[in-house]
């Protein structure tokens, strides 16, 4: 059995090298290499990392390092720049706009950088709702976002 760290690490060097376009492949091309991984906790990987699908395609958001670990600060400063259109806040929720797809990987960067104003996140395609504590909190993840 493969330790949770190193499967994981494996599947993110697996869609960085190969075309992966479902769990299935993944799980083939992780057999081929003598990792079995049961369907619900491939999913699960999938889910911490953070990998997204593009055009039928699973990709490895530049939010994650090559260990599978979610890098905070950095990160979140390249994919802001990488994706994100502008942002604004109603009340406790910040809603950051990014281009098409690119939602995803700014909220699992957003999500690793475990700011204590922050509740969470929902991402759509292009969208990101950000639940801030208060509306004062919210004021200081805007001003966050725009440093």
């Amino acid at each position: 059995m493969v330790a949770k760290k190193a499967r994981q690490a494996r599947i993110v060097e697996i869609v960085r090298k190969c075309r992966v376009d479902s769990q299935e492949a993944l799980a083939a091309l992780l057999a081929r290499e003598g990792v079995g991984v049961a369907q619900t906790t491939l999913s699960r990987d999938i889910r911490e990392l953070g990998l997204v699908k593009v055009r039928g395609r699973y990709h490895v958001p530049p939010a994650v390092e090559a260990d599978g670990a979610a890098a905070a600060p950095g990160a979140l400063r390249r994919v802001f720049g990488q994706f994100v259109l502008g942002t604004d806040a109603s009340g406790n929720i910040v809603v950051v706009r990014t281009s098409p797809g690119g939602a995803h990987s700014v909220g699992v960067a957003l999500d690793a950088a475990n700011w204590p104003e922050i509740l969470g996140t929902v991402a759509g395609d292009d969208t990101i709702f950000v639940l801030a504590r208060s509306p004062k909190a919210a004021r200081r993840v805007l001003e966050k976002f725009n440093r």
